[in-house]
């Protein structure tokens, strides 16, 4: 992976966390004391994320630091589609993680005809 690639997949991932969050670009700036303009440059490749601002990043958006690192290219659709499920687990609360179970064990005992 190259430099432009890789300032690319972080602000990807960026950018996703912050949509999953509910957030505009604009909340997300201020929960980090960023301006806008920084945070549309991070999501766009454009700028890396200082190493010492990661932590603030995690903390807007309810994510560990690690998750910002995840860059798996899986070519196999129902492993992506496990990733991605996995990923959304790891960013719930409590409450929706509760929720999430229980939806699951009810969908894995529902049998189509």
């Amino acid at each position: 992976m190259n430099d432009k690639s890789f300032k690319k997949e972080i602000g990807n991932r960026i950018k996703s966390y912050r949509k999953l969050k509910g957030l505009t670009q604009e909340q997300l700036a201020e929960l980090m004391d960023f301006n806008t303009k920084s945070i549309s440059l991070l999501e766009n490749g454009h700028n890396y994320i200082a190493l010492n601002k990661v932590p603030k990043l995690c903390n807007a958006l309810d994510i560990k630091p690690y998750q910002l690192f995840i860059f798996d290219k899986r070519n196999n659709k129902s492993e992506k589609i496990q990733d991605d499920i996995i990923e959304l687990l790891n960013t719930m609360d409590s409450t929706k993680l509760k929720l999430a179970y229980k939806l699951l064990y009810e969908l894995n005992n529902f049998h189509l005809k």
